[in-house]
């Protein structure tokens, strides 16, 4: 699907979260592939991420693996519950759809360029760079997604926009807000 532009402001919702961090890792997966093609060979194993899959407001993610140079996690989602536009503190990563459809929300042509939409549907895959942008949406019904981050993440950073800038409202730190 080709994005569109979309007003200048970013929708108000609040990501809320219930989460789980373990501790461990899995010993089933593993290897230096790129994002992309771990978010692909996760998803299809429904044995790993199926068991995690509950729906909740706040909204619940947990993570499925973490391996040196990557981590996994599952995200669930209602329909309009949102993550809110952040980036992902230098780690690059990719996102499988494994159940419904999601937005991302994303800035066309950098900072102070207009916001464009896309739709990502079931067994579709999204990679992105280490200094990518984005909001992310179940606007219709609900969703499951699988995301991959190489390396895993350390923070993220969230932003507002206004007049077209970036403007920074919260850091996170894993362990700490996550």
């Amino acid at each position: 699907m080709t994005g569109s532009p979309l007003p200048t402001t970013v929708p108000t919702t609040v990501p809320t979260t219930v989460h789980t961090r373990p501790t461990s890792t899995d010993a089933a997966a593993g290897g230096s592939a790129s994002p992309r093609r771990l978010a692909a060979d996760l998803a299809a194993r429904e044995q790993l991420w199926r068991p995690h899959v509950r729906f909740s407001h706040p909204r619940h993610y947990t993570r499925l693996l973490a391996r040196p140079g990557w981590e996994a996690w599952l995200l669930t989602w209602l329909p309009r519950q949102s993550t809110g536009l952040h980036d992902h503190g230098g780690s690059a990563g990719a996102f499988a759809v494994l159940e419904g459809a999601l937005d991302e929300v994303v800035l066309v042509g950098g900072e102070g360029g207009a916001l464009g939409v896309r739709r990502f549907a079931h067994g579709e895959v999204r990679a992105f760079g280490a200094r990518h942008v984005h909001d992310v949406t179940a606007t219709e019904g609900t969703a499951v997604s699988l995301h991959v981050y190489a390396p895993a993440l350390t923070r993220m950073t969230r932003y507002a926009l206004q007049d077209g800038q970036l403007l920074t409202i919260a850091s996170e730190r894993a362990g700490t807000d996550w």
